[in-house]
């Protein structure tokens, strides 16, 4: 779609100096912006057409800024500091958001307002090739991400893990630490590197996905489950899925189901897509 108009994006990591690999601002940012011309991570003193804030209120610019302003959540940040959310929400004209669950959680709030499900999508092409089709029993399992989420949420597979005798693979920012089920384990750490994170992801037979039961989990996206879906690895969220996901038959099977549907459905062009119509529908209603 050919598009003059530019479209500036606001990184959380922006004001508070968080380190560039922020998942956020990598998913949600970097990935659109490197594709698309028309989205742009903001620069000081550059005029743009459009704003959309990556998980950051900026009050000052959200009240100023004269033309389409979305605030894009990724998190429900108010439940745990101190945030009025349907206040922040006033000084934009639409919200998005990357789960399901927090964008209801969001129209509960807003009922009259543009609140959109932006899901988190891939750039594939950044990607390597999936590894090969899955034989034999499994032997190492694989989980990503920050080490506090992993602290609360590997626990839960500690039983399963050891009466299958999978390897546990955690490549993170920091080692496991928790004296738990867990780190009994002798879990292999490895540093977290997008550079080289995929290719370690794609070693292992099955990707660890547990969830929880508090508030931030139970909103956050499946954007760990899409990269191993993609890199040909089944997702196991609960011990029964890791104790089924030992049969190569069914990884395999896992696999060849939901790759096409990550492919046709998670690819960082349809999150273009969206915000154009997005965009579209703030100008139709506001201006």
């Amino acid at each position: 779609m050919k598009n003059s108009s530019i479209t500036g994006i606001i990184p959380h990591s922006f004001v508070y100096d968080y380190e560039q690999s922020l998942g956020s601002d990598y998913l949600r940012v970097t990935q659109l912006t490197t594709n698309y011309p028309e989205f742009e991570q903001f620069v000081h003193g550059k005029k743009y057409d459009h704003l959309i804030f990556q998980q950051y209120c900026w009050e000052e610019m959200m009240q100023r800024f004269a033309g389409p302003k979305i605030l894009d959540l990724c998190d429900p940040n108010w439940i745990t500091y101190d945030l009025e959310i349907v206040k922040i929400c006033g000084w934009v004209h639409a919200v998005t958001c990357s789960s399901e669950g927090l964008t209801q959680l969001v129209k509960s709030y807003l009922p009259d307002m543009i609140v959109e499900h932006v899901p988190d999508r891939l750039d594939l092409k950044t990607f390597p090739l999936p590894r090969k089709p899955h034989q034999g029993k499994a032997r190492k399992a694989v989980w990503f991400g920050y080490t506090h989420n992993a602290h609360e949420t590997l626990p839960q597979l500690a039983p399963i893990l050891k009466d299958t005798g999978l390897q546990l693979r955690i490549i993170a920012n920091l080692p496991y630490s928790e004296d738990d089920d867990i780190l009994k384990l002798n879990p292999e750490f490895l540093q977290y590197d997008r550079s080289t994170v995929y290719e370690q992801i794609r070693e292992a037979d099955i990707l660890l996905n547990p969830r929880s039961d508090k508030a931030f989990f139970r909103y956050k996206s499946n954007n760990k489950s899409l990269v191993g879906w993609h890199l040909g690895l089944p997702v196991a969220v609960t011990g029964e899925d890791v104790a089924r996901l030992m049969n190569p038959d069914e990884r395999n099977k896992d696999v060849a189901d939901m790759q096409p549907v990550v492919k046709q459905e998670y690819h960082i062009g349809k999150t273009a897509e969206q915000y154009h119509d997005i965009i579209r529908r703030i100008k139709q209603r506001y201006f």
